[in-house]
């Protein structure tokens, strides 16, 4: 980790400067600002992400933080850094839609003061507070220009510079040197229910319904979100979206679980998700799945292995070094490899060369 940039000695509207004294512009500096909070961003453009996937990327992940490391190479003069509320960076901010001072003040005086208020390009203002479980909530209080930003939720960070206004998002009061002092919102908005049921489900009430302590809620919630962890990463969804799901059934408990509880369960389902070892409620389909393999055991072997140790991995190598760690010939491994392709698990991507084994993907 290089030494941390203080955040307040950022140059407007668009320059950084190094320890050393040099003075950057863009992305590729804030990146790393961030990063030494250990906060993974990414380049936007217009108040829009410029990449795919900067909902995945978050301290706790494989590709931390290479990704948001590649972003700033690939995009080193974007004007504005992102970052996504909730789990990624810790934060829940309150985004005073007003430029009004008054409504700001009514708004710390809800959900109590924090150490860091940021005035917007538009001389709008957003608090930060310690993400507590909050998610996406757009004005959740009638009549006020207010929206809550938790999981699933992204923000603009200072020091972002919008080109349209020529005006830049500015720290007001404290800066990332205050991130480990943020208190809980107070008086936080309930949690929106992540997506409608279906007719099917309508009438089904959640397994957790008035459990308490004791009565087995881990168990309960482990095995009620795993079919949704399934349906949202499909669909190239985040573990915030899950997040949101425990949630609402945790709620439905007569002693709810903490919030710190309810992470811990997600976190393992959604581990099992990307590494397509989440069969909760699937049992049908892993048996299916294991009969297709009756007649090539060595490939799932080499299938759940790759679940396992590549997960959610864009690109990965099934290189020859594998056969001895099985104890396998270099064909038996081929021959399993082949298999996974034939079966349509893996895709080929890129073929090997003289410095480098073939690259694959999942299917």
């Amino acid at each position: 980790m290089s030494e941390p940039i203080d955040s307040k000695a950022l140059l407007p509207p668009q320059l950084c400067r190094y320890p050393d004294g040099r003075i950057h512009s863009g992305f590729v500096i804030w990146q790393q600002v961030y990063a030494d909070y250990r906060i993974p961003t990414f380049p936007v453009e217009a108040k829009k992400p410029m990449v795919r996937g900067y909902n995945q990327v978050r301290p706790q992940s494989a590709i931390w933080p290479g990704m948001s490391a590649i972003w700033a190479q690939q995009f080193p003069f974007a004007q504005a850094v992102g970052l996504m509320c909730g789990l990624s960076s810790g934060i829940v901010e309150v985004d005073v839609d007003s430029t009004d001072e008054n409504v700001l003040a009514d708004a710390l005086n809800s959900h109590g003061n924090s150490p860091i208020v940021i005035r917007t390009a538009s001389d709008k203002f957003k608090v930060w507070y310690r993400h507590n479980g909050e998610t996406r909530r757009i004005r959740p209080f009638p009549g006020l220009p207010i929206d809550v930003l938790g999981a699933g939720g992204f923000t603009i960070a200072p020091p972002s510079f919008n080109a349209s206004l020529s005006a830049q998002y500015q720290f007001i009061a404290g800066g990332l040197d205050d991130l480990d002092r943020l208190p809980v919102m107070r008086n936080a908005p309930a949690p929106k229910p992540a997506s409608a049921p279906s007719e099917k489900t309508r009438d089904v009430a959640s397994p957790l319904r008035g459990m308490i302590e004791g009565d087995g809620r881990n168990d309960a919630l482990f095995h009620a979100i795993g079919p949704a962890a399934w349906e949202i990463y499909a669909k190239g969804g985040t573990r915030d979206q899950l997040f949101d799901v425990a949630i609402s059934h945790n709620q439905e408990s007569a002693q709810p679980m903490t919030v710190e509880e309810v992470h811990k369960v997600v976190a393992s389902v959604w581990k099992m998700t990307t590494q397509h070892r989440n069969w909760i409620g699937r049992s049908g389909e892993r048996r299916t799945e294991l009969a297709g393999f009756s007649a090539n055991v060595d490939a799932w072997y080499l299938l759940e292995f790759l679940r396992v140790s590549e997960g959610a991995s864009t690109t990965f190598w099934i290189a020859n070094g594998l056969a001895e760690r099985f104890g396998w010939t270099r064909k038996r491994l081929a021959n399993a490899r082949e298999h996974l392709i034939e079966l349509g698990y893996i895709v080929r991507v890129k073929p090997a060369w003289s410095k480098s084994p073939a690259s694959y993907t999942w299917a």
